[in-house]
């Protein structure tokens, strides 16, 4: 039915949209970046002066399981996130300077498709990061 709309869950639970959710999505939407939870608190905190740490990984927990964003575990071991309206995509990562670009085409698409078909596999997801030197850092040398 038109103006119907189905609450959004996460681990079987209603969520609701809080004020300080909505500033951290908005921090991801307009940053177009990978920031950590501790770069989202300070930024958060700008707005939304009285907001914790916790109260931030709470949220980007939530998030997460809604769809909203994705968290990214890089070489370093630290998450960080990133809006999930980027859709599918993947990294070039500088192991010098930790600079992150996207790769919006995949690369593997059709050889995963290829080799779950021969093993009578369904595919649901997967992640593919290049680490390496960027051009600034190259040219440092």
């Amino acid at each position: 039915m038109p103006g119907d709309h189905k609450p959004k869950t996460a681990n079987g639970k209603i969520v609701r949209s809080t004020k300080q959710r909505q500033a951290i999505l908005d921090i991801l939407t307009k940053q177009q970046s990978h920031l950590s939870a501790e770069e989202i608190y300070q930024a958060v905190k700008i707005t939304q002066p009285r907001i914790s740490l916790g109260t931030v990984y709470r949220n980007l927990e939530i998030l997460t399981e809604l769809g909203s964003i994705y968290r990214n575990s890089f070489a370093d071991g630290k998450a960080r996130y990133e809006s999930a309206t980027i859709g599918h995509h993947h990294h070039l990562v500088c192991i010098n300077c930790q600079d992150i670009e996207n790769l919006t085409a995949c690369p593997m698409a059709q050889d995963i498709g290829n080799l779950a078909q021969s093993h009578d596999f369904e595919p649901l997801e997967h992640y593919f990061e290049v680490y390496g030197y960027c051009g600034k850092c190259r040219r440092k040398d």
